[in-house]
C-alpha cells in the first residue's frame, strides 16, 4: 500500500466487488494460482489493481466484459460456473461510488482489473 487510500462508500458492496475480483482469479487460474493485489492513492483518487496469472481475456472480449450476462467464449463449456453477472456487478458499483474500473492484459498471461475510486474528504 502506498499513499493515503481512505475512500467512502458501502462495505458490502465494495468488498463483494474486490472478493469477485478474486473469486474469478481464482476460477480462472492455470495451475497454481498467482495473485497480485495493489493499493495506491494520490491526491484525489485511490487505485486498486488485482493481478492474476490466469488464462487471460483475449483483446475482442474486454470492451464487453463489463456486460450483464457476457461470458468469455470458451468452446461448448465453462469449467467455471457463472451467470456473466459479477464483472457487470463489479463495474456498476464502482461507477455508483464515482470509481471506474478496466481491465489490462497481464504481461505473459493473465489479466489486470483497476479500479479507481474517489478519495475521502472529510
Amino acid at each position: 500500500m502506498e499513499g493515503d487510500t481512505i475512500v467512502s462508500g458501502d462495505k458490502l458492496h465494495l468488498l463483494s466487488v474486490i472478493f469477485n475480483l478474486l473469486d474469478n482469479a481464482l476460477k480462472y487460474s492455470k495451475g497454481e494460482p498467482k495473485i497480485s493485489m495493489r493499493i495506491k492513492g494520490d491526491n484525489d483518487t485511490v487505485e486498486m489493481s488485482i493481478r492474476d496469472n490466469g488464462i487471460g481475456i483475449p483483446a475482442e472480449y474486454r470492451e464487453k466484459i463489463f456486460d450483464k450476462f457476457f461470458r468469455v467464449p470458451h468452446g461448448d463449456t465453462h469449467n467455471a460456473k457463472g451467470y456473466g453477472l459479477g464483472l457487470s456487478y463489479a463495474a456498476q458499483v464502482i461507477r455508483k461510488h464515482g470509481g471506474t474500473i478496466r481491465i489490462e492484459p497481464g504481461e505473459e498471461s493473465g489479466t489486470c482489473f483497476i479500479f479507481t475510486l474517489p478519495k475521502y474528504q472529510a
